[in-house]
């Protein structure tokens, strides 16, 4: 062999010692961690991390809460109402004191005025002529008054006294009319100021000023506030389970608010095509931040009520392998220990999340009072400790203990299907 070979063949040798070394070692911590974890097991619990920090956390208590399960369903935001208001008068437009997106007061705020002129001579006509119908009906009876005396004298004949008193009952009749024809031009002149009909804002304006308008003429477009109703499209084979009073839980998409609104009404006919059912949720709309045409995902009851178990919604961390929720552990230690429990989330109700336990768990660890973390979770790891900060300021139920079944009879309605 030359002495280039052999150069070549002892680094070459080393290296291959070196790395027998390296593997025989990581082979032998490889093995241990594996005899240490399975100790562990059998001991009864999971392996903790020696010397571990306990993590400062706050927590939230299970609930077992009678609710039903429910499924989401789009649709959108309409208004409550939608008038147009028009002119009662004829004449021209004098003033628009609104412009479109204003806010108005229910029979306070004026939305336009009409050239009063044209009212007021109506009106004075109109007075004219009751005060002539009042005259010939004073007159009338005068006259009738001095023929019933002269009749009961003998000296004017019957024929005369019926036809005078005809002729008052005509005046008299004259006389209606002419306070119905005052009466209007009053009212006619009072309608020459347009106000709003009801509390609400200004879509749009129909008209200018100057115009000329006549009775019926459209002047603005309103829409209502303080309420508005969501319009969702539910399919037909969940209809049946909505009632009128009905309680739902309605996401703004744009805005990310969530409201809770009642069903309003169930049109008992659906459309062909989807063979969905209009259905009208009322919500509340007190900042004016919900308008007509946003669309809305809206959580509908689709089941008889059953037992289900509620998490504070921050208790639910939603990662790409679904969503868990961390709970405390009572480990056979003073303070509790960090577990993780998968769950589905079923549904959400106000500030709480329905859930259910995955299938194929050994035992199920979410029962009525178990604490679960709210803030603090996302820096756990399983087994490590906790200290929890708002145990005895809140009264929180002790830790669970994993070593012992804990009671979730009734967990999830028998009944209940799973909603988004």
């Amino acid at each position: 062999m030359s002495a280039e070979s052999n150069r070549l063949l002892v680094p070459a040798v080393a290296i291959g010692l070196a790395a027998g070394i390296v593997v025989g070692a990581l082979g032998v911590f490889v093995a241990g961690a594996v005899r240490g974890q399975v100790a562990a097991e059998e001991a009864g619990g999971p392996l903790e991390m020696e010397g571990s920090p306990p993590a400062s956390v706050r927590v939230g208590q299970v609930e077992m809460q009678t609710l039903q399960n429910r499924v989401a369903v789009v649709g959108r935001l309409q208004e409550v109402r939608r008038v147009t208001v028009t002119a009662e008068v004829e004449g021209k437009i004098t003033e628009l004191a609104v412009d479109e997106g204003d806010r108005v007061v229910g029979q306070e705020t004026k939305l336009a005025q009409i050239d009063e002129v044209w009212a007021e001579l109506r009106l004075k006509a109109a007075t004219a002529d009751l005060a002539a119908a009042q005259a010939e009906l004073d007159q009338a009876q005068s006259d009738l008054e001095q023929l019933e005396r002269l009749s009961n004298a003998g000296s004017a004949k019957a024929k005369e006294v019926d036809d005078q008193r005809t002729l008052v009952a005509a005046n008299l009749a004259r006389l209606d009319a002419a306070i119905a024809d005052r009466d209007r031009a009053q009212t006619e002149s009072q309608r020459a100021a347009i106000v709003a009909p009801f509390d609400g804002a200004v879509s749009q304006t129909l008209i200018e000023v100057g115009q000329w308008v006549d009775p019926g003429d459209g002047v603005v477009e309103m829409i209502s506030i303080g309420e508005i109703d969501a319009l969702v499209d539910v399919p037909e084979r969940f209809v049946n389970a909505l009632n009128v009073g009905d309680e739902v839980e309605v996401k703004i998409e744009s805005t990310g608010h969530e409201v809770v609104g009642q069903i309003v009404s169930v049109r008992p006919d659906g459309t062909n095509a989807s063979r969905t059912f209009p259905v009208k949720i009322r919500l509340p709309d007190h900042d004016g931040q919900l308008r007509a045409g946003m669309s809305v995902m809206a959580q509908v009851p689709i089941s008889r009520e059953g037992e289900f178990i509620t998490v504070p919604r921050d208790a639910v961390l939603f990662g790409g392998g679904g969503a868990a929720v961390w709970y405390a552990a009572q480990m056979g230690k003073p303070e509790p220990a960090a577990l993780s429990e998968p769950v589905e989330v079923l549904f959400g109700v106000g500030d709480r999340y329905a859930v259910a336990p995955l299938p194929g768990g050994e035992r199920p660890v979410l029962s009525e009072g178990t604490q679960v973390v709210i803030e603090g979770a996302e820096r756990l790891y399983p087994t490590q400790p906790l200290n929890i900060l708002n145990a005895a300021a809140d009264g929180q139920a002790s830790p669970a203990d994993p070593a012992q079944p804990q009671d979730t009879e009734n967990a999830v309605a028998p009944d209940a299907t799973p909603g988004a």
